[in-house]
């Protein structure tokens, strides 16, 4: 409990004042005191004056009685001789002739006392829970901030407490709501996009589509040789269109973290066929051939078919930009730090101005 900061503070406070009070009272009680010690001191040497006037003689053992320690003998005696009088352990002390006139002076001063100490506890505690509930306020506000979309504000912290442990779970938790949101507006961005490319991507190929249809359609007498060049130009088409959309869920698929990515032990070469075997019949049509070189047995940690994916997309640029008979070579190399595969043609290359772009989804250079 002491680890609370409001508890701790509050504690320490009334403490202070418990102190403070506890000294007063103990102020007002010595004070008192005194008074009845006055008291007896008169009545005692009233008494002594009074005996002594009639029996001198009893001036010692009268002294001694005074200023000594009384006996349990002399005590007895005088009880015995007192209590005829109703003057004995048992009286009522507002009979006592010394507290007639302190004790109730002294119960109301110690009454008004610990009435008049209400004031400032009152007032401290107020003064507490005046900043307690000045902070719920402020989470409260920063609460409403934050609905209203403002992330800006940033409760402090500092120190151990409930209310510090609050804030830093309020903060953390704008934070998140802010991250929340910064996603979804992305996704918003990224669907947005997605759609955009889509369009564009099936733009060109579709227009080709309906031109060739129409051009079928419209044209009835149109010879076989023809119409036969244009069915051969829209299945090409279609299957751009097939491979455009393929590509572009794939992407989708990625960019929205809906495919989870194995981190296997993967040996180069399984990655490699699985393109290969994809790619057999692209390279046949255009007489090309792969030779792979370097270290056949190399590994490293991924996704085999992802990986596939990618050096398809890869390996199938090579094979459209490289002329009919050549090589496309694949290197393979392993590291301590890591693996490489490295696929090299002898096309046309790109243009050093597009270099910087070819990580641009859907970028083509001219």
């Amino acid at each position: 409990m002491l680890k609370n900061m409001e508890y701790k503070n509050i504690l320490i406070k009334i403490i202070i004042f418990q102190i403070a009070l506890s000294l007063i009272i103990f102020l007002a009680l010595n004070l008192e005191i005194n008074k009845i010690n006055q008291k007896i001191i008169e009545q005692n040497t009233a008494l002594m004056g009074r005996i002594l006037k009639s029996n001198p003689e009893l001036e010692g053992e009268i002294v001694d009685l005074i200023t000594k320690e009384i006996t349990n003998e002399d005590f007895n005696d005088g009880e015995k001789m007192l209590k005829v009088y109703g003057y004995d352990k048992n009286m009522d002390k507002s009979l006592q002739p010394i507290l007639r006139g302190i004790t109730p002076k002294l119960e109301i001063k110690i009454a008004f006392i610990i009435l008049l100490s209400l004031i400032p506890l009152t007032i401290l505690i107020r003064s507490e829970y005046k900043k307690i509930y000045g902070k719920i306020k402020e989470i409260s506000y920063a609460a409403e901030r934050v609905v209203d979309g403002d992330f800006s504000i940033v409760l402090k912290a500092e120190g151990e407490g409930d209310l510090n442990i609050l804030n830093h779970s309020f903060n953390q938790m704008a934070n998140r709501l802010k991250n929340s949101i910064e996603i979804l507006q992305r996704e918003k961005i990224f669907l947005k996009d997605t759609l955009s490319d889509i369009s564009h991507q099936l733009k060109t190929p579709l227009s080709s589509l309906i031109m060739l249809n129409d051009l079928i359609l419209q044209d009835e007498n149109m010879e076989e040789e023809v119409q036969r060049d244009f069915l051969e130009k829209t299945s090409v088409q279609l299957d751009r269109m097939e491979w455009l959309i393929i590509n572009l869920l794939k992407i989708a698929r990625i960019e929205a973290g809906a495919i989870p990515f194995k981190k296997d032990k993967v040996k180069s070469m399984e990655a490699i066929e699985i393109a290969l075997s994809t790619l057999n019949m692209n390279l046949v049509e255009k007489n090309q051939k792969v030779k792979i070189y370097g270290d056949l047995e190399s590994s490293f940690y991924g996704d085999k078919d992802w990986t596939g994916e990618a050096l398809i997309n890869i390996i199938k640029n090579s094979i459209e930009h490289s002329k009919d008979g050549e090589t496309i070579k694949i290197i393979l190399e392993e590291t301590p730090l890591f693996t490489s595969i490295i696929i090299k043609d002898y096309g046309e290359g790109i243009d050093k101005k597009d270099i910087p772009h070819i990580f641009e989804r859907f970028y083509k250079v001219n």
